[in-house]
C-alpha cells in the first residue's frame, strides 16, 4: 500500500477544497433586475439632468426629475464619510451600495447583502425581513474589498472567489468613478460613470466597451 505523506495529504485537501469551491455557484445575495427592466429605467431617466445638491451634512451628485426630486443614478457623500451610490426613485435609493463606517450593504432596502468592513466578509443576507447568517465555509468565497492598481486606479466592491463579481465602484486615478456590476472580473451590465467635476454617463457596458451610453448634462442652478 502506498503511504501518503502529511505534505501530500495537505496538497490533496487543498486541491479538493479548490475544486469544491470552483463547483459552487454564487448564492442569491440580492434581487437581480432583468435586463429588460434595466432598459425601461434607462429609457425613463435618460432625459433627467444631473445636479450637485448641498445639504446640511451631505452632498448629492446625480440625476433629478422635472420636479427636482432625486431620480436616476446618483451618489450621496455624507459628512461622516458614509456613502450611498446607486439608483434613486422619488428621493429614495432603490438599488446600490451603502457604505458606513463598519459595513457595506449591497442590494435593495428590503433584500441586501451585509459585509463587515473590518474583515471584508459577507456576514448575513437580509431577505423577507429576516437576517440569514452565512455559513463559515461560504464566507471564504465572498468579500467586499479594496483593490489598488499600479496605475493609481482603485476598485471598491464585491468579489467572489477573489475576482470582482457583483456591485462595485471603480475609481480612476483622474477622479472619475464608475458604479455598476462585474461578472467574473469583467464589467458587465448597467451603471453610471461619474466624471470628475463634470457630467454623468449612464448606460450599459460590456468590459470597457460601451453598448449604450447616454451623456447626462448638468442642470444649472435656478
Amino acid at each position: 500500500m502506498k503511504h501518503i505523506t502529511f505534505a501530500t495529504a495537505i496538497l490533496y485537501a487543498l486541491l479538493f477544497a479548490s475544486q469544491a469551491s470552483a463547483q459552487r455557484t454564487p448564492i442569491e445575495k440580492y434581487e437581480v433586475t432583468p435586463a429588460a427592466f434595466e432598459q425601461v429605467f434607462l429609457d425613463h431617466v435618460q432625459d433627467f439632468p444631473c445636479r450637485t445638491i448641498d445639504l446640511t451634512d451631505s452632498q448629492y451628485w446625480g440625476q433629478v426629475d422635472k420636479e427636482g426630486k432625486l431620480y436616476g443614478y446618483g451618489m450621496f457623500i455624507n459628512g461622516d464619510g458614509s456613502q450611498i451610490i446607486g439608483k434613486f426613485r422619488d428621493e429614495k435609493m432603490i438599488q446600490g451600495i451603502t457604505i458606513t463606517q463598519n459595513s457595506a450593504l449591497v442590494g435593495t432596502p428590503s433584500f441586501y447583502a451585509s459585509y463587515s468592513l473590518t474583515t471584508g466578509r459577507l456576514e448575513f443576507i437580509f431577505k423577507s425581513y429576516e437576517r440569514v447568517l452565512m455559513d463559515t465555509k461560504l464566507q471564504l468565497d465572498y468579500g467586499f474589498v479594496i483593490m489598488k492598481y499600479a496605475n493609481g486606479d482603485q476598485y471598491v466592491g464585491e468579489v467572489y472567489q477573489r475576482k470582482r463579481h457583483g456591485f462595485g465602484l471603480y475609481y480612476y486615478a483622474n477622479g472619475d468613478c464608475w458604479f455598476g456590476q462585474y461578472n467574473n472580473d469583467i464589467r458587465s451590465g448597467f451603471g453610471a460613470l461619474f466624471r470628475a467635476g463634470e457630467n454623468i454617463e449612464i448606460g450599459q457596458w460590456e468590459g470597457e466597451d460601451e453598448r449604450r451610453v447616454i451623456l447626462i448634462q448638468e442642470k444649472a442652478e435656478e
